[in-house]
C-alpha cells in the first residue's frame, strides 16, 4: 500500500465528521491534509437557558506522506504546534481558549513509505506536548503523534496516541496485500 492510497482511505473515514482541507500550509511548510473536528456537550434543566454545564472539545489532525520520517520532521511538527497551531487554531491569538473549552487534541499522522529508523521510533514514543490553561479550568491541549510504517506494516505512536494505535491495529488498516 502506498502513502497516498492510505491517506485517501483515512480521509474517506474522516470525511463524515471532520472538515478537511487539502493541502494545508503552515508558514510555508505544507501538510497533505488538515482535518478539524469540534463537538459541544451541555446539560440543562427543563429549558436550555437553565444550563448546568457546557464542554467544547476539539481535534486538529495534520496528515503528511513522506518517504522516510526523520527527527527533523518531528522537530518541525513541534515547532508548528508552538508557533502556529496552539496559539492560532486553539487560542485564536488570545491569552486563553474560549470559555467552556475542555480539551483540544493536536494529532500528527505521518505515513512513511520506507522503514522507520529505531532512533526515530524512540523519539516518536517519547514525543510529548501538553498545555494547561488556567490550571486546567479552561481545559488543556495535548499532542498525539501517529506514524504508519508502510514497509513493515506497523503503527507506532506516543503515549497520548495509545488509543489511536490500538484502534487502527484493531481495524486492520495495514493488512498485508
Amino acid at each position: 500500500m502506498t502513502g497516498t492510497k492510505l491517506l485517501e482511505q483515512l480521509l474517506d473515514s474522516y470525511q463524515s465528521s471532520y472538515d478537511i482541507t487539502k493541502p494545508f500550509d503552515i508558514n510555508g511548510d505544507v501538510y497533505d491534509a488538515y482535518a478539524s473536528f469540534n463537538v459541544t456537550s451541555a446539560k440543562y434543566i427543563l429549558i436550555k437557558k437553565a444550563e448546568l454545564w457546557r464542554a467544547n472539545c476539539f481535534e486538529h489532525t495534520f496528515f503528511r506522506c513522506t518517504d522516510c520520517l526523520t527527527t527533523e520532521h518531528l522537530a518541525d511538527f513541534r515547532r508548528h504546534i508552538t508557533d502556529f497551531i496552539e496559539p492560532q487554531l486553539i487560542r485564536d491569538k488570545k491569552k486563553y481558549p474560549e470559555k467552556d473549552h475542555m480539551y483540544s487534541y493536536i494529532t500528527g499522522i505521518f505515513l512513511c513509505e520506507n522503514s522507520l529508523p529505531d532512533h526515530v521510533r524512540k523519539e516518536v514514543r517519547c514525543f510529548h506536548y501538553t498545555k494547561n490553561y488556567l490550571l486546567g479550568i479552561r481545559g488543556y491541549s495535548q499532542a498525539r503523534l501517529l506514524v504508519f510504517d508502510l514497509k513493515n506494516l506497523t503503527i507506532c505512536g506516543n503515549a497520548a496516541a495509545k488509543d489511536l494505535v490500538k484502534g487502527y491495529n484493531k481495524a486492520g488498516i495495514l493488512r498485508p496485500v
